[in-house]
């Protein structure tokens, strides 16, 4: 891919930063809300994306992944916008549709879009490496805005939330120089039928394989973005009692979140070289698993919860972009955006029951308690079942089988 072209995308993953809300957005929603309505917004907010996935996808495959991926930033730009004024549950509630809508239209389009890109002007076996990149710069661009986030939320909790909006009216700009997949080149309709886009469907996931695959990484995802939510109330009780100072919270957080946002932008940074060194096999059972029995510690020593930290944010900047290589390479490009959302909308399937019962044991026993839960939950499922089974889409590499 010419390096312009490069740029131009990685200009756009910065853009795509929420490092001005991350730090305070639980604290934010905790000044009116339990933990348990607060699990209960995340698990709407993974029920929409359950229901809006595929439909998306297929708005990404149809009308193009330019137009699915400014309708995710418009969408995105208007429910954070809101948090300006709502501060009732029911309030809430509606800003998360839009939100939630948001990440359906990106989901898949910006993986399909790059994937579509390489394949036509450098080399698909590029993807794991420059997406990883992309992730990087995202994160490095997070390190920056969690920090003026965490110092905004001090002068005003609104603040981060107006920047925010800022930082994605400029990702409109970034979008619009990006070029057309060659299929929607001067007509962005000409993307397949809702009958051809549900026949790639349906064939991927007859196919034994790829759905357990999904299933698998699913589930890991589920429980990673359960689990963040909590991050903010036990770094809050980590700051004032193991590592006591004298900064504002909002500030203390900002800074922690931007030591976050290095992890994963060096993570995804190395993705590339470690599925190399490592393969995608290895990788995919050891970062789960290591990752999942991390969250459990911190309801034994809470000083433990700097580690878990870590491992939340690396582990999903090392796997998203191997799990999103693997799943494009293994249909056809006319349905890859809804084949990468139908991998999310696993993801959020699995979080509905997760979120709220994460929520209702942290108000019942407290943050850890949720998190170490979460974890089991996890290393169970995992122990329960075969590893080869699930992991087996990885044979050959990740290439196209057929549908049995």
């Amino acid at each position: 891919m010419p390096s312009s072209v490069v740029r131009k995308f990685y200009l756009l993953q910065a853009t795509r930063s929420v490092g001005f809300i991350a730090p305070i957005f639980t604290l934010f929603l905790l000044r009116d809300l339990s933990f348990t309505v607060v699990g209960t917004l995340s698990a709407l907010s993974a029920a929409i994306v359950v229901l809006g996935e595929v439909p998306t996808g297929y708005v990404g495959d149809r009308l193009g992944r330019r137009a699915s991926i400014g309708l995710s930033i418009g969408l995105k730009a208007a429910s954070l916008l809101g948090f300006v004024f709502v501060r009732s549950p029911l309030g809430y509630a509606a800003l998360y549709v839009p939100w939630a809508l948001g990440l359906t239209f990106a989901s898949g389009s910006i993986d399909a879009w790059l994937y579509d890109t390489l394949s036509e002007r450098l080399d698909a076996g590029q993807f794991t490496r420059i997406r990883g990149r992309g992730e990087a710069v995202t994160a490095w661009s997070s390190v920056v805005t969690a920090i003026g986030g965490g110092a905004l939320y001090g002068v005003d909790p609104t603040w981060p939330f107006l920047a925010s909006v800022g930082m994605n009216l400029l990702g409109l700009a970034a979008l619009a120089s990006l070029p057309k997949n060659r299929a929607y080149r001067g007509d962005e309709t000409s993307g397949p039928s809702a009958a051809e886009t549900f026949g790639v469907l349906r064939r991927a996931v007859a196919r034994p394989s790829l759905r357990s695959f999904a299933l698998y990484v699913g589930l890991f995802f589920a429980v990673l973005s359960a689990s963040t939510t909590y991050v903010q109330p036990i770094a809050e009780s980590l700051l004032e009692t193991a590592i006591p100072g004298g900064l504002p919270v909002g500030l203390s957080l900002g800074l922690l979140y931007a030591g976050f946002s290095g992890v994963t932008a060096v993570s995804s940074q190395r993705a590339g070289w470690l599925e190399d060194r490592l393969g995608v096999r290895r990788l995919l059972i050891a970062v789960p698993v290591l990752t999942s029995g991390l969250l459990v510690l911190p309801r034994l020593a809470l000083v433990a919860a700097l580690p878990m930290f870590v491992a939340q944010r690396a582990s999903r900047a090392l796997l998203l972009p191997v799990v999103n290589a693997r799943v494009s390479e293994a249909v056809d490009d006319a349905g890859r955006a809804t084949a990468v959302s139908a991998v999310s909308m696993l993801t959020r399937l699995y979080k509905l029951p997760l979120a709220v019962g994460a929520g209702v044991l942290a108000d019942g026993l407290g943050e850890t308690s949720a998190v170490a839960a979460l974890g089991s939950v996890f290393l169970l499922v995992a122990a329960a079942s075969t590893v080869t089974r699930p992991l087996r889409l990885l044979e050959g590499g990740g290439r196209r089988e057929d549908a049995t």
